[in-house]
């Protein structure tokens, strides 16, 4: 265990802990990212998803002495995480981006919190020199986070956490493939009644090395798109009501109208009024839909195995051909 940092009596032990990196043409940062996590401590255990990269990343993961799992080809940061917390066996997950962004050094600040805690995000600050672009992105999702959780959300996509194994694999079915998996589990346990807490640290920075593939126009549409599947999985009459609220008052007034200048109220008017009436009664089903799902999935299971087709290999072993993670 490292000296350098004393923390709670109570602290998870390094040895129950998997650290978890999914990563996609990452040569040039994987490698460096794991020694310095074993620098922290060698008690960790390291677990990477080459996400069908085309680049030496799974061989050099390898080499610095990680269990590698591997897609066949790019599927999403999403499904490596899974897959990555597939082959991890112990009871405490750390995720990390493998691009520099997270400090390894900030490890055992997660871990300290964790006895108290489901769940402990490392949050940015002001003082993070991140991207703006992405950062403005963040903000709009966290305020709307903080509409479907009811609490303050210090930040929501941060991809450095550490989680109870069980927990992840007990909402594992809502996570998408692609992005806003830190997202979907935030606001899944906020919302089931476990404890979250947000852990401020100013030293996640950009990307040290690689390329960013940073698109304002793309990156914006798939931000609505990550706010539209937050609401429809935790609290869709928040989307259906105001619709139905919006077409009641049309339709109301448009009746209204036409009831003094014609003696009489037309289609139109009607049509608002039943689709506001549909609007309603669907937000309400919905709305029960989500909470049944979530209540399902609240239910202790035993955690996930490998699943057929994918295979890890720690140390300088390899990976035969077409025996690779394929989620």
């Amino acid at each position: 265990m490292n000296l350098s940092f004393k923390g709670k009596i109570n602290m998870v032990p390094f040895n129950q802990v998997s650290v978890v990196i999914p990563a996609f043409n990452e040569e040039e940062c994987i490698g460096p990212i794991i020694e310095r996590i074993r620098a922290v401590s060698p008690e960790f255990e390291i677990v990477v998803c080459s996400d069908g990269s085309t680049d030496a990343t799974a061989a050099l993961a390898r080499e610095a002495g990680a269990i590698v799992t591997e897609h066949r080809y790019n599927i999403g940061n999403g499904a490596a995480v899974k897959s990555g917390a597939i082959a991890a066996s112990r009871p405490y997950l750390i995720f990390m981006d493998s691009d520099g962004q997270h400090q390894p050094e900030d490890i055992p600040k997660l871990l300290n919190e964790m006895p108290d805690y489901d769940m402990v995000i490392a949050s940015r600050t002001r003082e993070c020199r991140t991207d703006p672009v992405r950062d403005f992105g963040n903000i709009m999702l966290r305020k709307v986070a903080e509409i479907i959780g009811g609490k303050p959300i210090m930040d929501l996509t941060s991809g450095f956490r550490a989680v109870r194994r069980d927990l992840f694999f007990l909402f594992s079915p809502l996570y998408p493939l692609r992005y806003s998996y830190p997202s979907t589990i935030t606001l899944a346990l906020i919302n089931t009644g476990h404890f979250v807490k947000f852990l401020p640290l100013d030293t996640i920075v950009r990307r040290e090395q690689g390329t960013s593939n940073i698109r304002p126009f793309h990156d914006g549409l798939k931000f609505l798109r990550i706010i539209f599947r937050l609401f429809m999985l935790f609290r869709p009459f928040k989307i259906f009501f105001p619709i139905s609220l919006t077409l009641f008052v049309l339709g109301a007034g448009l009746g209204i109208y036409q009831l003094f200048a014609t003696q009489g109220i037309h289609s139109m008017a009607v049509i608002l009024l039943l689709g506001s009436l549909f609007c309603f009664v669907n937000g309400l089903l919905a709305e029960q839909i989500s909470q049944i799902r979530l209540s399902m999935l609240n239910q202790p299971t035993p955690s996930g195995s490998l699943s057929p087709g994918s295979t890890s290999t720690a140390g300088p072993a390899t990976t035969a051909p077409g025996d690779s993670s394929e989620c």
